[in-house]
């Protein structure tokens, strides 16, 4: 298969790949190490802080050209037990300000996904959210690539390393845990820098084999010594010629801005709840007013 490395499209301002050229895989032999061990050492190395909060945008572009931007909070919380909890929070356009993705990852590693949207009431919707194509509120992310790659929910497999524009990579392809047959179907295919341990390209496939969308990260920065996030990840889907663009404009790392009570279901139902919009509510005072006998 040919090897496509993703580029910006026009849209977009002109980003750069930061590399940490000093550094290298350290515990890691190159030539021998399989996908699983070079998947564990990029966990290891860019493994999540125990709390962080995200001022995040979300850029979204259609085939004729018409943009959609949305404005977000992310929360991610991790206890000392092992669970994780995550909150993706829409605070703009009004129309959709309050709706909610909800993950809780258990100790025992089962993920529970939830959305809320406001005007369904007091309740969360279920969200399986695990197959390639299961876009998110008409995002082309899945709930997956929001809430992050468990690594022991799958199995991988290491490829021929690539080299492009002299920066060479791992390539990891990425299966099921439950499937071993030999005519197994590829979920994704990670392409790792091997200076930096950085996922910095991943390919999604189809049902049949093809590439459906390409996920791409830019404008890495260095967090804490190796460890590196990106400030712009982009998902361009093949088949409906769509692009989504989410742009980090704020990172916090501290348990002041991630409360535990902000991951629940009270919480949520409590500071959003539905309202109806502007148009409605003078529509039926007007209404109303004609309605009241003199």
């Amino acid at each position: 298969m040919k090897f496509l490395f993703h580029k910006p499209l026009a849209f977009l301002l002109p980003v750069a790949m930061f590399c940490l050229q000093s550094e290298d895989c350290a515990g890691l032999n190159k030539t021998e190490a399989s996908g699983a061990e070079i998947m564990k050492e990029v966990d290891k190395r860019h493994q999540q802080f125990p709390y962080i909060y995200e001022e995040q945008s979300l850029v979204m572009l259609d085939r004729n050209g018409e943009r959609d931007t949305r404005k977000a909070r992310r929360y991610l919380r991790m206890e000392d037990n092992g669970s994780v909890k995550f909150l993706l929070l829409f605070d703009d356009p009004q129309e959709i300000k309050g709706v909610a993705l909800l993950a809780h990852r258990h100790p025992n590693g089962i993920t529970d996904k939830h959305i809320y949207l406001p005007a369904y009431g007091q309740q969360l919707l279920e969200s399986a959210g695990d197959e390639n194509g299961d876009n998110f509120l008409g995002t082309d992310f899945s709930v997956e690539n929001l809430t992050g790659e468990i690594i022991s929910d799958y199995r991988y497999k290491r490829g021929e390393d690539k080299q492009v524009d002299s920066v060479k990579y791992f390539v990891i392809d990425v299966f099921r845990q439950s499937s071993s047959l030999p005519n197994e179907k590829i979920l994704r295919r990670h392409y790792i820098q091997q200076d930096n341990l950085f996922i910095t390209l991943t390919h999604h496939f189809d049902k049949h084999g093809r590439i459906a969308r390409i996920q791409s990260h830019h404008d890495l920065k260095v967090v804490d010594q190796n460890m590196l996030r990106a400030n712009m990840i982009l998902m361009e889907n093949k088949k409906d010629q769509h692009l989504s663009l989410i742009k980090t404009s704020r990172r916090i790392f501290s348990h002041d801005y991630v409360p535990e009570e902000i991951f629940t279901a009270e919480w949520l139902f409590k500071n959003y709840p539905y309202v109806e919009p502007a148009e409605e509510l003078n529509l039926n005072s007007t209404l109303e007013s004609k309605e009241t006998p003199e």
